[in-house]
């Protein structure tokens, strides 16, 4: 006798057991109607209270959370969705999803108007912060995250709480974050929705604290003054900044005040992926790499075959990996919201979250350009079977989500992270 399993349930005898006729997905609205609605296939329309769709089983749906004015989506909690975007699942067998709204947290964007950092100190920048919210149609007070000799940026933002960016996307839950880096998705979007990639912003402000590089309280563009500058393809590191020219054109950062609404993010499905928190020196070849990837798991207690993202003259990082997987960081938030991150221009979020979802800001062995092409043997340690001064290797960074090319190379005896994902 042998042991039948459907998705659901499993018994004793000879014959299969069928799928169910139907597959329910019981949706919890988490809101108020006037919050907004989840929309699925053929019209479907849950506005509030509990909702049931019913598809045949093994259906591909797509579910989506839509927010009305003034308004958030905050996301899924099921075994088959999270995070704040759409929900894609394939229902074999009843599902419960909670789908929850709540009002409008504060709002985050840069600039799409560029300046130089003679732009009229602090009133000036928040000046052009509201011009370009009322353009965009967006309602609240928005102020400039700048400093100058006499006010600190993060000090301005006291008495409000949690941020999304305007396409909805968590930033920050507390004014903290804006010192200590507790950053989600980098702050790349405009004030239409439109990713700028990455741009330079004026801040005055690095890792919390006001820089000594002002560009006179921001009312100068004179050549040999310099002004601190943060760069948006960052999302813990948008906060840091260095110096530039006071005659560089940059971008503002805007945020919205005034509002208290927890910006929580929800742990999305997927495949893992994490930065080693311990570095690993080539020498070994990439088995030795392999072999450190799943050590580093262990230690955390990662179940799953964790292999590591780095190339061969045979073999790319891409190649190494099912076509089609969605990765996410041990936080539970995706590398790129659907699949193709090996292949892909730019990562949602950096992969800067270790096995133990602590940040790590570290180069990254990869040993190419791109993560989808083959190397050259004097680009990655001989097959990452040297380990001397006299071979240098490709490196990646952590907290970098434009992934078009290397960071720099280094000595192939250099202790660096891996980025390991789960095969």
């Amino acid at each position: 006798m042998t042991l039948v399993c459907a998705v659901t349930a499993c018994r004793f005898g000879f014959d299969e057991m069928p799928l169910p006729d139907v597959a329910r997905i019981t949706i919890q609205h988490g809101g108020s109607s006037d919050l907004g609605v989840v929309v699925g296939p053929n019209g479907f329309t849950c506005s509030s209270g509990t909702c049931t769709l019913e598809v045949d089983p093994g259906t591909p749906v797509t579910l989506r959370g839509l927010a009305a004015d003034d308004a958030w989506f905050a996301g899924w909690t099921t075994n088959e969705c999270g995070g704040n975007f759409d929900c894609a699942l394939q229902a074999d067998g009843d599902i419960t999803i909670l789908a929850d709204f709540t009002p409008t947290p504060n709002r985050v964007f840069v600039t799409s108007t560029t300046t130089d950092a003679a732009f009229g100190g602090i009133a000036g920048a928040d000046a052009i912060c509201a011009a370009r919210a009322t353009a965009a149609n967006l309602s609240g007070t928005f102020i400039a995250f700048i400093s100058d000799t006499t006010t600190n940026a993060a000090t301005r933002l006291a008495g409000s709480r949690g941020w999304v960016r305007t396409d909805g996307a968590p930033f920050a839950d507390a004014p903290t974050a804006f010192a200590n880096g507790k950053i989600v998705f980098p702050p790349r979007l405009d004030e239409y929705g439109n990713d700028l990639g990455n741009v330079p912003i004026y801040t005055g402000t690095n890792w919390g604290l006001t820089s000594a590089s002002l560009c006179t309280n921001w009312t100068t563009n004179l050549v040999g003054q310099m002004g601190a500058m943060a760069n948006t393809e960052y999302a813990s590191s948008s906060i840091g900044a260095g110096d530039r020219a006071c005659s560089t054109m940059g971008h503002l950062l805007c945020v919205e005040t005034g509002r208290i609404i927890t910006v929580a993010t929800r742990p999305d499905t997927g495949k893992q992926a994490f930065s080693t928190k311990i570095p690993w020196v080539p020498g070994g070849g990439r088995a030795s790499a392999d072999a450190h990837c799943a050590s580093e798991a262990a230690a955390a207690g990662l179940t799953g075959d964790f292999l590591a993202a780095v190339a061969t003259t045979t073999e790319s990082i891409e190649s190494r990996f099912t076509a089609g997987d969605i990765y996410r960081r041990i936080d539970g938030v995706r590398l790129l919201r659907g699949a193709g991150i090996l292949a892909a221009d730019w990562l949602d979020v950096p992969p800067e979250a270790d096995q133990y979802g602590e940040r790590v800001d570290r180069d990254l062995w990869t040993g190419v350009t791109r993560f989808n092409e083959l190397p050259n043997a004097a680009d990655n340690c001989s097959d990452w079977t040297v380990a001397t001064v006299a071979q240098s290797g490709m490196m990646h960074f952590t907290t970098r989500t434009d992934v078009r090319s290397p960071t720099k190379t280094d000595l192939c005896s250099a202790a660096v992270s891996l980025l390991c994902l789960e095969r």
